[in-house]
Parts: structure tokens; C-alpha cells; sequence
């Protein structure tokens, strides 16, 4: 990373398989990968962190507006509760789902749910002249080893992260 933090930093990379078989009577065990990355921005935290609670900022970098958001119920302030509903294109195939913030701290903690089975969390650290923005991806799955596909066939792993985490740099820096 350099002097300044213009380039985005790795904080953890792991894939977990927590796949099973569904116990007489039990929950359905979930198999899961999680990819994590960070990138320092040269703004505050409550401009980063304001950017971040509108999905429709982070899925215009995401999908270089090959996608639309729309609300469908919002909490006060974008929080906890709040449901929008997405399309996108990935490899020429459309996809749609819900996505549901489940937490909501503001300038700490965001951590959206989409009903494909995708879940976006980011934490943002302030420091005296910027924020520090980590985002952690975990695809999950009820079908073993089913993440680790998704993973593969629909992006580049860690490098869809780093290109993510620019995209939103670049939009709050400019």
C-alpha cells in the first residue's frame, strides 16, 4: 500500500466449507466462503460511511452500472430492516434478489443480505484524516462446496474486491 493509501489492502482471505448433511429435525447446514479486503479513503468516516448505506452507490461499483436498485420498505436512516430490491447482469445472465440490512451501526458497522445468498459486510475505521474501509464478502450455500463454484464462476475472488473497493475510493474521493 502506498504512503497515502491509494491502494487497497488485504486483511484476510479464507474460504470455509461448513457443508454437511441437514440432521434428523436439525437446521440445514450452510457451506460458506468469505473473501476480505480494505482500502484506505482519504475522506471522513461519515462521508465513506454515507456513501456505503445506499446500495445503490455500492452496486454501481460493483456492476459498472450493469445493475438498478429500487427501495421496497426503508428504515429510518437507511437502517437496520431497510429492504431494496436488485437486478443485475453477471456473464450475460440476469440475477435479481432482495437485499436486507441486517445491522446497521453507524460510521462502524453495515451488514447487507441478499436473498441469493450473498452477504456484504463492511466496517469503517476512522483515523485523523480518513477512513479505513473493510469489506468482507461470504457466499453461502445449503448445497456443499456449492459457494466455492459461485465464487469461481461468477468472479475473480479477492480481485473483484480490489477493483470493488477502488471504484467506491474513487467515487468518494472525486
Amino acid at each position: 500500500m502506498g504512503a497515502c493509501g491509494t491502494e487497497p489492502q488485504e486483511q484476510q482471505a479464507a474460504g470455509h466449507g461448513r457443508g454437511g448433511t441437514r440432521a434428523e429435525g436439525g437446521p440445514i447446514a450452510m457451506s460458506s466462503t468469505s473473501l476480505q479486503r480494505s482500502i484506505h479513503i482519504d475522506a471522513p468516516v461519515e462521508k465513506v460511511f454515507d456513501f456505503v448505506k445506499d446500495p445503490k452507490n455500492t452496486f454501481e461499483a460493483f456492476f459498472e452500472g450493469a445493475s438498478t436498485v429500487a427501495e421496497k420498505d426503508i428504515a429510518p436512516d437507511a437502517g437496520e430492516g431497510s429492504v431494496w430490491s436488485w437486478q443485475s447482469h453477471l456473464l450475460f445472465l440476469p440475477f435479481h434478489g432482495t437485499l436486507t440490512r441486517q445491522d446497521y451501526v453507524p460510521h462502524e458497522r453495515i451488514v447487507d443480505h441478499s436473498s441469493t445468498g450473498v452477504t456484504w459486510t463492511y466496517t469503517f475505521e476512522p483515523d485523523e484524516t480518513a477512513t479505513t474501509l473493510a469489506l468482507e464478502v461470504e457466499v453461502s450455500s445449503p448445497v456443499p462446496f456449492l459457494d466455492k463454484i459461485e465464487v469461481k464462476v461468477f468472479s475473480k475472488g479477492e480481485s473483484d474486491l480490489v477493483t470493488w473497493l477502488g471504484s467506491i475510493k474513487k467515487a468518494i474521493e472525486t
